[in-house]
């Protein structure tokens, strides 16, 4: 039993394994602080949904964060709240939703993620074109460095460890900024080619009461029973949209499973290249020529194309022409072990001395990004 669990700690979604020497799972801060000074080497991990292989340990002791779970001030008026890094956004949403609050950055894997997994990696998610990444909506980080101290970091100075994926400390806990629910509908608008789809994007972007625009390509439309051409689901914030209410809530449930829909075809590595959206007929066409099913966050320029084993050696190939394209490798996985090769040597001298600055000790997540 204990030999099986250890095995299921070797990887996260990306399918990568690593090796493990043991797994703590602490139930409270000072459990983690005990833990940090006895262990030389840890990797981080939340609730393993990543796909970059950033909870893939590497000969380490892996640190579970998913039972630190307390909710502590919540403050209605100032809407804020503070919440522990395992806590699950969808539980989150669940207690907020009695006052009329949300926390506003949603990612597909939104009934797993936890707290501190969003923040590690900076996640934006499908309503990233409305309230962006959730470093917008965090106030403080708590953060535990190399030598078990607990320390807070505010706005000045989270850089160094929101999107860092855990290299530079444990995010134990955070303060949240919320925003009030929106009544919300969306619409399914079908385009032709390419450029009516940039075209169409381009003038939603402008729009205040877009919330998402969330492309879907010709082969994943016609797979979810949509048709011929290409998608955008399209969110606003009031009854703009010809989707309402139970609807409405059909074709949201929709967009979240298009990836388990993909995966289940075959398609299993997912990718995240964020381009700009006067280039994105270029990358498209490429994407195309190859039968590589895509999807994505359109409205920030993320897609997510997917490759099934024999496409995998594609990759590299389509991540040159995103940096040809001056777009970026990850949009909102992360670069984890998977990417870590592709990062640019100023932004691998940027993290580096960030790394040597935060944990000397080189005590988290070692073998990830750099």
């Amino acid at each position: 039993m204990r030999n099986n669990l250890l095995r299921s700690y070797q990887s996260d979604a990306s399918r990568l394994k690593g090796k493990i020497k043991g797994v703590i799972h602490p139930k409270s801060i000072n459990e983690i602080k005990t833990a940090v000074l006895k262990n030389p080497k840890i990797t981080i991990r939340g609730a393993g949904t990543g796909l970059a292989g950033g909870a893939v340990p590497q000969g380490d002791v892996v640190l579970d964060l998913s039972k630190l779970k307390g909710v502590g001030k919540f403050d209605e008026k100032k809407k804020t709240i503070e919440a522990e890094a395992g806590v699950i956004l969808d539980d989150l949403q669940d207690f907020l939703k009695k006052f009329g609050l949300e926390f506003p950055v949603k990612p597909s894997s939104h009934e797993v993620a936890t707290i501190g997994g969003m923040i590690a990696t900076n996640a934006i998610g499908n309503r990233g074109v409305k309230y962006g990444k959730t470093s917008n909506w965090v106030r403080w980080v708590d953060i535990i460095d190399s030598a078990g101290r607990l320390e807070r970091k505010t706005i000045t100075e989270m850089s160094d460890y929101v999107g860092m994926e855990g290299i530079s400390g444990i995010i134990v806990r955070a303060c949240l900024k919320l925003n009030n629910i929106r009544e919300r509908s969306a619409s399914i608008i079908r385009l032709k080619n390419l450029e009516e789809v940039e075209d169409v994007v381009r003038k939603l972007k402008r729009r205040q009461n877009v919330s998402m625009i969330e492309f879907l390509d010709k082969i994943v439309s016609k797979g979810i029973g949509f048709g011929e051409g290409y998608h955008l689901i399209v969110e606003y914030e009031g009854d703009e949209g010809s989707l309402k209410g139970s609807e409405y809530r059909k074709i949201i449930g929709m967009r979240d499973e298009v990836y388990p829909f993909v995966a289940g075809e075959g398609y299993t590595r997912i990718e995240d290249p964020k381009i700009m959206i006067n280039k994105f007929p270029k990358l498209m066409r490429w994407l195309e020529a190859r039968s590589i099913p895509t999807f994505g966050h359109i409205g920030v320029g993320i897609l997510h194309p997917c490759f099934n084993t024999n496409q995998e050696k594609l990759i590299p190939d389509m991540i040159k022409l995103v940096k040809r394209l001056g777009g970026q490798v990850s949009g909102e996985h992360g670069i984890g072990i998977l990417k870590r090769k592709f990062v640019e040597i100023n932004d691998q001298k940027i993290i580096r001395n960030i790394k040597k600055r935060t944990d000397p000790l080189n005590k988290f997540n070692t073998g990830k990004i750099i």
